[in-house]
């Protein structure tokens, strides 16, 4: 009898230890995971500025009508060449919608980087930059 109540107490410091170890292991992968997603979750925060999150480059081409403004995101997966806004997918979320709205915006073309605006030849670019600004840093902000 001895020797099974022996057993029985070996069993149960055993199941102790195995209880106690993986607690610990499940708290410290637990402070692992909490870590990495504080790091993961702030850490475009405070080291890219508004420019770099929406328009990082434009360009105008003298005596063109087409406009080009390259993103530091990517907002489409494919391109796509929108003529008028009867054009636009019921799928848009105000985008297209808002980029149409600006006064002279004949044709968008979107891809994943960059977005090609062709205007009319009565109106000037400094009456379209800003607007496009604004809209692609509202997108933007509303989809971080």
């Amino acid at each position: 009898m001895t020797k099974s109540g022996a057993g029985r107490r070996s069993l149960k410091k055993y199941e102790l230890t195995n209880l106690l170890f993986f607690l610990t292991l499940i708290v410290a992968l637990g402070i692992v995971v909490t870590f990495v997603f504080r790091y993961y979750g702030n850490r475009n925060k405070g080291d890219i500025s508004d420019g770099e999150r929406g328009i990082v480059a434009e360009a105008f081409y003298s005596g063109s009508d087409i406009g080009m403004f390259q993103l530091g995101t990517k907002i489409y997966q494919t391109s796509h060449q929108y003529r008028s806004p009867l054009e636009i997918p019921v799928t848009d979320d105000g985008f297209l919608k808002e980029l149409f709205a600006i006064e002279g915006v004949e044709e968008i073309m979107v891809d994943q980087k960059s977005i090609m605006i062709k205007k009319d030849t009565s109106t000037s670019w400094e009456k379209i930059k800003p607007r496009v600004q604004e809209i692609v840093l509202k997108h933007l902000h509303l989809h971080y």
